[in-house]
């Protein structure tokens, strides 16, 4: 006989399905009632969490729209801004989150679920490509280059152009020349996110003014802002936003998508209560004595294998529902799409279509010391969209010798397109709620 589970819609607050007795035998032996037993058991914690999770989508669509006018309104105005997307968590992906904060011990209840769920609300700031830089331009601005005061040597000048231009080199010469490229490249980050940063930097410091953490005159005194971010911080009504962890993510050879600069800047308006992560190569470090992680944690936490990259922020919006923000422009924002399937597959989380059986099955096979290089080629597709985003000269990346060709991004590229398609045809008339099937 079979059962088709309902969604219990009026539940209130389940506890999860921890405390489940089950104690109901069926006829037959000892051994095949308590085997029944404890898969009803399983199949109880497993509907209990399923309705649970949807009720916390059902509680985050209905805050959903306060939170979406609250990251348009900071934002949405700003001419560096290309698009802005918002979206609530989905019951499909808040149940795997619980399962795995309930394995953790950090689940015990629906409001601590609810508060694990860090982000409720999704949103997407994308930012605007910059324009295409002409050879005198990039000469231009090695020229104009400062290190420690000092010009360029002659010989930094040379790897560093080969470096800019993609020409082959040992990897000896290219981890020479990365913090170079990565010092050319920071005025053409920093005007690209000038807008976002300073926007959500005054935002910030408007939640901590009406926390009574600061005032404009210690902002003043104190140095945390720019004297034109002060003035409208005195003059305009400025949307507050609590931030509660920054993470600058990026690869070992991958630009990031704010500068040390500008974390540092962001590091002042915050102040100690907020974990901020990036790679710790910054001047400014150690001003923050009471930074509750070393800088090798750091960098385990901002460093990603993949080359994964974007600025992304756990917040509180003003309605209570928690979010996250990520910025990025709109190349790299598109390939992250796909880009993790690989890494959520090695991690066990597969919500992925039978159009992707292939990808899967190659994808299982790598060696770690295979998927290691994997990753590199990923992180090299990405440092390929966040070069054309700034304006600067790419060279896309192959697929290295020795791995099946449904690995290569062009491919993860078609799969993830047939499969959105796929998913838009399947939502067509499909029906949330379910009656009993008698």
């Amino acid at each position: 006989m079979g059962y088709q589970f309902i969604i219990k819609k009026f539940i209130q607050k389940p506890e999860l399905g921890l405390n489940v007795n089950f104690t109901r035998l069926t006829s037959g032996s000892k051994d095949m009632s308590i085997a029944l037993a404890e898969q009803s058991s399983r199949a109880m914690r497993k509907a209990d969490l399923g309705t649970t999770a949807y009720q916390i989508g059902e509680e985050l669509t209905s805050k959903f729209p306060h939170a979406k006018t609250q990251v348009d309104n900071i934002f949405g105005h700003l001419n560096s801004v290309e698009k802005i997307t918002n979206r609530p968590k989905g019951p499909v992906s808040i149940i795997t989150k619980l399962e795995r904060g309930i394995k953790q011990g950090k689940i015990n209840s629906y409001d601590t679920a609810l508060k694990y769920i860090g982000d409720g609300v999704g949103s997407r700031i994308i930012t605007k490509p910059l324009p295409k830089l002409s050879k005198n331009q990039i000469k231009a601005m090695m020229n104009d280059m400062r290190i420690n005061g000092s010009p360029l040597s002659s010989s930094e000048k040379k790897l560093l152009q080969k470096y800019i231009y993609n020409q082959p080199m040992p990897q000896q010469d290219a981890d020479k020349a990365f913090p170079l490229f990565e010092k050319f490249a920071q005025p053409l980050i920093e005007q690209r996110s000038k807008q976002v940063v300073d926007d959500l930097s005054i935002s910030i410091a408007a939640n901590r003014i009406k926390k009574g953490e600061l005032s404009i005159h210690q902002i003043k005194e104190q140095g945390l802002l720019k004297e034109e971010l002060i003035n409208r911080l005195e003059t305009e009504t400025i949307e507050d936003l609590e931030v509660l962890l920054i993470n600058n993510y990026r690869g070992g050879h991958g630009l990031p998508e704010f500068s040390s600069r500008q974390i540092q800047a962001l590091r002042k308006i915050c102040g100690n209560n907020v974990i901020i992560n990036s790679r710790p190569d910054l001047a400014g470090y150690s001003k923050f004595p009471n930074y509750k992680y070393t800088k090798e944690e750091v960098k385990k936490f901002a460093v990603k294998a993949s080359g994964y990259r974007t600025a992304q922020m756990n917040i509180i919006h003003s309605n209570g529902v928690r979010g996250e923000l990520q910025f990025r422009g709109p190349l790299t924002n598109y390939f992250g799409e796909y880009e993790h399937i690989a890494y959520d597959l090695r991690q066990g989380k597969n919500t992925l279509g039978p159009l992707f059986n292939d990808y899967k099955r190659e994808i299982s096979k790598l060696p770690d010391w295979k998927y290691e290089k994997y990753n590199a080629y990923l992180e090299g597709c990405y440092n390929y969209y966040y070069r054309l985003e700034l304006g600067l000269p790419a060279a896309k990346p192959k697929l290295p010798k020795g791995f099946n060709k449904v690995l290569s991004e062009e491919n993860m590229k078609k799969l993830h397109e047939a499969n959105e398609k796929r998913l838009s045809e399947l939502k067509t008339g499909f029906k949330a709620h379910f009656e009993e099937v008698a």
